[in-house]
């Protein structure tokens, strides 16, 4: 069973990478490809251009969107409490937005 395994990892690695350099492509062969012209330089369309420009500090978020919406809901919240504890002062019923659990 080893020797079978053993054939077969050596068989696969002559296959995989030559032993010796002479079947290696020589390091010349580029040069004598013939000179080509260079490639033409491609165009990115505008939606790309636009992300790849330079950011400034004012174009950038820098808290999260969840964030502001916890706090926005808050604000509401509050804001209903100021307003129900308006009306209910207005018929005369103390009303305490501090103790109200938010």
């Amino acid at each position: 069973m080893r020797d079978l395994i053993a054939l077969l990892y050596c068989t696969l690695r002559a296959l995989i990478r030559p032993r010796t350099p002479r079947r290696r492509a020589p390091a010349h062969t580029a040069a004598r490809l013939p000179p080509t012209a260079a490639p033409a330089k491609l165009s990115l369309p505008r939606h790309v251009q636009e992300r790849h420009g330079h950011l400034t500090g004012e174009e950038v978020v820098l808290v999260r969107p969840y964030l502001l919406a916890h706090e926005h809901c808050m604000h509401r919240h509050l804001q209903r409490e100021r307003r129900t504890a308006a009306a209910l002062a207005s018929m005369g019923i103390d009303y305490d937005i501090t103790a109200v659990a938010i």
